[in-house]
């Protein structure tokens, strides 16, 4: 079911918490909503489901503008960060709760919710309370609960945040398999950089209230619009510089001249320019050669499949990826050189990207 936001403004008080927001979900993708702590992703989600009302503009599932319909005939199931499990009702009865309030037959409700306790990995546990679940059981439970509804739509407020480490990772793959397979048309959201690039088909970073850039995770990644798009997603995060540029284009950053096109530099002046550069673009050297720049080693952080190193030069900091056999010390000296093709030039005064 495709989803389309028109021009939505929300506001709390004197908080602004959305400024006519444009966004079009289509049918069958699943859409993160990403950005930091009140950026707005949470207030258009609950918009969305009906918790809230819009100021203004218009919000349409498939063809119907659902501003006077109530949340429950709107025909979308939320899985909350909290999961709201009713404690006093068994798995079975939470995840046949929905079916019960609209008076599904009892061969049906059985089938459904059976169905739905199975793709979960929920099997077996039908008798047991919240209580004597784990927390990944009891998020499984929650999405069971949303899934047996066969909604036209998913809505997801950071179902996974209250998970250790490892089963966010389980839960976060068998989410996406689970949307894979059905198509339905999600909207999730996280302040989790890693859920949002595995999990959707396409991101919308939120700031203030406003969306800075709707794309596919790759997309946002390698051709961020702006500077707060490109520090929000990656890490570590991405190497920024203020940089000046020569007559003929080069550009000098990080104490070093890194050459790109003179036409990507067009128009910038020295006090308005900075480059970005992935630690993953910065490739670092025992030794010093043609077109190496040689840096003061601050911190080496092994990660077991690679290792993370921090390097001053001339005030500078870089940030690079190295292969987990780099074995040098904070203190010594490293080399180290940037592709220049994946460099990123953005406007100091603005912050969009130039080239």
């Amino acid at each position: 079911m495709r989803v389309r936001f028109e021009k939505v403004g929300k506001q709390f008080g004197a908080h602004r918490a959305l400024r006519e927001i444009d966004l079009d979900i289509q049918s069958g993708e699943c859409l993160v909503l990403l950005g930091p702590s009140g950026c707005g992703k949470t207030t258009l989600l609950r918009l969305l489901a009906g918790l809230e009302d819009a100021d203004t503009g218009r919000i349409l599932v498939g063809d119907r503008d659902v501003a006077l319909v109530k949340p429950a005939d709107r025909d979308v199931a939320m899985v909350f960060q909290n999961y709201a499990l009713y404690p006093h009702l068994s798995v079975f009865e939470n995840v046949a709760f929905p079916l019960r309030a609209r008076g599904t037959t009892s061969v049906e409700l059985d089938r459904r919710v059976n169905a739905a306790l199975a793709r979960m990995d929920l099997a077996g546990l039908e008798g047991r309370r919240p209580s004597q679940l784990s927390g990944g059981q009891q998020q499984r439970v929650a999405l069971a609960r949303a899934l047996v509804r066969n909604p036209a739509v998913y809505l997801m407020d950071e179902p996974l945040s209250n998970l250790d480490a490892q089963l966010r990772l389980q839960t976060r793959t068998e989410l996406r398999r689970l949307q894979q397979e059905l198509r339905t048309t999600t909207v999730y959201v996280t302040h989790d950089q890693g859920e949002a690039m595995t999990l959707g088909d396409r991101i919308a970073l939120l700031r203030d209230g406003t969306i800075e850039q709707v794309g596919p995770p790759l997309e946002l990644y390698r051709r961020p619009a702006t500077r707060f798009v490109a520090t929000f997603l990656g890490s570590p995060p991405i190497n920024i510089w203020p940089a000046g540029v020569d007559a003929d284009g080069s550009l000098r950053v990080a104490g070093g001249a890194l050459v790109l096109p003179g036409s990507r530099a067009r128009g910038a002046t020295l006090d308005r320019l900075e480059v970005g550069v992935r630690p993953e673009d910065v490739v670092v050297f025992d030794q010093g050669g043609a077109g190496r720049t040689e840096g003061e080693i601050l911190l080496v952080e092994p990660l077991g499949n690679e290792t993370i190193v921090t390097l001053l030069i001339e005030g500078s900091r870089v940030v690079a990826r190295a292969s987990s056999e780099f074995q040098a010390r904070p203190g010594g000296l490293a080399f180290f050189s940037i592709s220049s093709e994946r460099a990123l030039l953005f406007s100091a005064e603005t912050g969009r990207r130039l080239d």
